[in-house]
């Protein structure tokens, strides 16, 4: 018998990928183990938050340590950062960010409020998650207690978890210079200043990405043995570059390390796995039809196919063609993308 007799009709791309669309596609996601009656806690980029959102419509049970004072409104939660992740930590565009907040939350790492405290008109912000809190603080010392509240609610999302969803995002990312701590993005998007002195940029790699997200597992499965963990990469591309070359080429490189590094991890570790929503809507094998004119916003439709694959795939449920079906096209609402404001940049 031959290598290539007897294979599934998915393992040929002319009965695995010709005849369908992102949203019909068959048997592109197979699950390691069920997510069944698990606690799970999601953290990422702007489309981690589109996960958390699909998985609570379903009724899985995703955790929420921070949650939302009694009489808020949706829209005025999630512009504070309630109700957007498991935790009220903003995205987390890099590994290196996860691996940090995890080190400060367990107590391994200590960062003086001097480096995360930013100023701007009288209000004070936290460089780590500056838009929680939109208009700021009206002291330092009010962030700093801010934070080590949230540290702890972070900790204790870290003891109570049983599968931890984690959207890569970018590999570009902002450092403070001495002190090697990562910002969430420049620190002058948000507030503060931009200090050539005290910021640099970095263009992560993917054997750094690899090594953080390892010490990520580590740390986490220190207080929670049993935990596991499901990797997506975001389809999102870029607003902006801060290396000297065109954004596209920053797009495929930063998505192209980060795809590698998730099928590394997963292919690597029984208790780590891998969900494709990068090729489900990134890949113009599957057409291009679910975003808007601009290239970068994802429809509705766009997330809708995504979550319907991954839903299929664990709930047994065989994928359906809606082509022609769907109502809903208008781009992701109420998804907080803080990188979005780099956009302000671009000339006009």
């Amino acid at each position: 018998m031959l290598p290539y007799e007897g294979l599934s009709a998915r393992q040929f791309w002319k009965t695995g990928v010709q005849p369908f669309a992102s949203d019909t596609i068959q048997e592109i996601y197979s699950p390691k183990w069920p997510i069944d009656g698990l606690r799970i806690a999601t953290a990422g980029s702007c489309f981690a938050q589109e996960i958390a959102k699909a998985m609570r419509a379903r009724k899985y049970n995703v955790l929420d340590v921070e949650p939302r004072p009694p009489g808020i409104l949706d829209k005025l939660a999630n512009e504070y950062g309630y109700g957007l992740y498991s935790a009220r930590h903003g995205n987390i565009y890099t590994a290196r960010h996860l691996l940090q907040l995890t080190q400060e939350a367990l107590g391994i790492l200590e960062i003086s409020p001097r480096l995360y405290v930013l100023e701007k008109k009288g209000r004070h912000f936290d460089a780590f998650r500056p838009t929680v809190e939109p208009k700021g603080l009206p002291s330092a010392e009010e962030v700093v207690e801010q934070r080590y509240d949230h540290l702890s609610r972070f900790r204790s999302l870290l003891s109570q978890c049983d599968l931890f969803i984690f959207t890569l995002g970018l590999t570009e990312a902002w450092f403070h210079k001495h002190a090697d701590i990562v910002y969430q993005i420049a620190p002058s998007r948000t507030s503060g200043t931009y200090d050539p002195d005290q910021n640099e940029f970095r263009n992560l790699r993917f054997s750094e990405i690899v090594s953080d997200m390892l010490a990520f597992r580590d740390l986490a499965k220190s207080v929670n043995p049993g935990m596991r963990f499901l990797l997506t990469v975001s389809p999102v591309p870029l607003v902006a570059t801060a290396v000297p070359q065109h954004v596209l080429v920053s797009t495929v490189r930063s998505k192209s390390v980060l795809r590698a590094v998730a099928g590394e991890l997963s292919e690597s570790f029984d208790d780590i796995d891998y969900f494709p929503s990068f090729e489900l809507l990134s890949t113009p094998f599957l057409g291009t039809g679910f975003f808007e004119e601009n290239k970068r916003s994802v429809k509705r439709t766009g997330v809708e196919a995504v979550m319907k694959s991954f839903f299929a795939a664990h709930e047994g449920t065989e994928q359906k063609t809606t082509t022609g079906t769907a109502t809903a096209t208008k781009t992701v609402e109420e998804v907080v993308c803080e990188d979005a404001l780099l956009e302000a940049f671009a000339p006009r």
